[in-house]
Formats: structure tokens, C-alpha cells, sequence
């Protein structure tokens, strides 16, 4: 099975998967404290720094969110708090080494990882365990994303009543396959602002490893004042949910009257939670369905075996 056919198989389990955490989380409440946002901070790498920013807006912005090694070299912010680090595989060097130097100092330090076992874990005073689609070959994180979405709200209190997302991933793939009918991009950029942008990080990152392309992820605010400048009629603009920023729909309606090419997503669930999950899909079906228009048939990082070798020793 290629890479690609396990990121296909991965989305799509999702609405089963997704329930069954769902639940699964709700059964384990009394086991959990609901974490206080001022007296919490949340970490991790790639997506699951994605998650981390996820969690802070969750929480209105009271919860700070940290790249692991940056909160690393500023220890004295985890005194007291709880540290919760968001990591797969659990086996990411930086957020082990983290682990062990905030063990002393924070109030507790809390692993979200798929491995009740990993170097991560071992290090840490408790373990919430992430519940996705695995598959025996490497593949863009998916399932794996939106689980640490739940996982987040879980851990705040913010966990769905309820959790039926197949209507909306058959939204996501509808809209995939008509924004793939334009010519594949040279680049991408990705604007939100709040939960968007958190989880607009994401989608950069999706176009990054599967696509093997530029992606980025701007505030509206900031894209203005010199990002705007660099981009190319043949670069995508994603905005996120124009409709309900002021500020993203401003920038949306100057894009297009600039004749820039432009897009829009938007979730209208008002569960904050669900709403994540629904913009996640869209970035992982536009990434597959991009990837199988451009006749990929292994997602970019797997096919890049130099880049790939440099990267895991960069990070494990």
C-alpha cells in the first residue's frame, strides 16, 4: 500500500474512528481533571503544535501555547502549571528532554500520545492515549490530528455531546474536487485568524508533506504589511471563514479584487470542537486530491528519502 492509499484510508475513517474516542473519552471523565487554562500550558511539534494552538483557543486565548524547545529554554513560565505535551509518536527528542527538565517544576506534566509506552510517556506523571486509523505504512497525520483535537477539548471540558461527522467529511470531499479543478498552485498561503489560524497551521503543513510545496499560514492582520508582496498570480490564497471575520473577509474581498486566485473554507458548527475537525478535513482532502491530480503516488516527503533521513534526525 502506498503512502497516499493509507492518507485515503485514514480520512475516511474518521467519522467511525472519531465516534468511537468520542465516547470512549466520555467514559474516562472521572478519571481526568478538567485542566484551569490559566494554570495550563500546552506544547508540541508540527501538528501537534497545530493542536497546541487549537487548545489555547479553545480556551479564549487563557492558555498559553509553546513550541516545545522554545518553553525548553524558558522553564520558569511551567512552574506551578500543567504542561501537557501533544506528540504521536511520543518519541520526539525535544519533548522527551522537556518532560524530564519540567518534572520538578510544573504542577504535572501530562503526555497526549498513541503510545502508552513511549520514551515520552515513561517521562511523564500521567498519559492520555490517543485513539486514530493506524496503518502499517507512513502516511500524512489525519486521523491522528482531529483525535488530538478531541484529546484537547477533552481535557478542558470542552468535549461534543455528540460527534456524527459523515455528512460533513462528504462536504469536505466535494468541495476538494471542485477546488482541484484549477491548475495545482506553485504555493500556498493560509489565512485565519483565532481557532482558523491554529488550525490553518495545520493545513500548511499538509501542503508541505504531501504536496512537497510552499504553504504558509498568516493572521490577516500581518498579511498586509510585506507577505502580500511576495505572492505570485499562480500562488492559492486559502482564507478561512471570511464570512464570519471581519478582518479575514476584508482581506479576502481586496484579494479578489486584486484578481489573486483565492479560497474559501468555513465551518458553520458552533461547537468550537467539531468546527476544528471540519477544517481539518478540508485541508486533507484538497491535499489528496491535489496530490493525485499532480499523478503523485507516494505523499512528497516519503518519495524525498534525503530530506526525509535529515528530518527524522532532526527530530528523533
Amino acid at each position: 500500500m502506498s503512502s497516499l492509499d493509507a492518507m485515503r484510508r485514514s480520512i475516511d475513517s474518521q467519522p467511525s474512528t472519531l465516534s468511537t474516542y468520542r465516547d470512549e473519552l466520555h467514559r474516562h471523565r472521572s478519571e481526568y481533571a478538567t485542566l484551569k487554562p490559566t494554570r495550563t500550558i500546552f506544547t508540541g511539534s508540527g501538528d501537534s503544535y497545530s493542536a497546541a494552538l487549537f487548545a489555547s483557543e479553545l480556551s479564549n486565548g487563557r492558555l498559553l501555547a509553546f513550541d516545545p524547545y522554545e518553553l525548553s529554554k524558558k522553564t520558569w513560565i511551567a512552574e506551578e502549571k500543567n504542561i501537557v505535551i501533544i506528540s504521536v509518536s511520543g518519541k520526539t527528542k525535544t519533548n522527551i528532554k522537556l518532560a524530564k527538565k519540567l518534572r520538578r517544576k510544573a504542577r504535572a506534566v501530562v503526555a497526549v500520545t498513541s503510545d502508552p509506552y513511549s520514551p515520552l510517556a515513561l517521562k511523564c506523571d500521567d498519559t492520555l492515549i490517543l485513539d486514530h486509523h493506524k496503518e502499517n505504512v507512513p502516511t500524512a497525520g489525519t486521523s491522528s490530528y482531529t483525535s488530538s483535537l478531541l484529546a484537547c477539548g477533552f481535557l478542558l471540558g470542552k468535549l461534543p455531546k455528540a460527534l456524527d461527522v459523515s455528512k460533513t467529511l462528504a462536504g469536505a470531499w466535494t468541495w476538494a474536487e471542485k477546488a482541484a479543478k484549477r491548475s495545482i498552485p506553485t504555493s500556498f498561503t493560509v489565512i485565519g485568524s483565532g481557532l482558523e489560524h491554529a488550525v490553518g497551521y495545520y493545513g500548511g503543513l499538509k501542503f508541505n508533506e504531501v504536496l512537497g510545496l510552499p504553504a504558509t499560514c498568516q493572521y490577516p492582520e500581518e498579511f498586509g504589511h510585506a507577505y502580500l508582496f511576495s505572492l505570485k498570480k499562480t500562488d492559492s490564497i486559502v482564507c478561512m471563514s471570511p464570512d464570519y471575520d471581519p478582518k479575514t473577509h476584508a482581506v479576502s474581498e481586496g484579494l479578489r479584487k486584486s484578481h489573486l486566485r483565492t479560497l474559501s473554507v468555513q465551518s458553520r458548527s458552533r461547537d468550537l470542537v467539531l468546527r476544528g475537525v471540519e477544517l481539518a478535513f478540508y485541508f486533507q482532502c484538497f491535499a489528496y486530491v491535489l496530490a493525485r491530480k499532480k499523478g503523485l503516488k507516494e505523499c512528497a516527503y516519503i518519495s524525498d528519502k534525503k530530506r526525509l533521513a535529515t528530518s527524522s534526525a532532526m527530530i528523533y
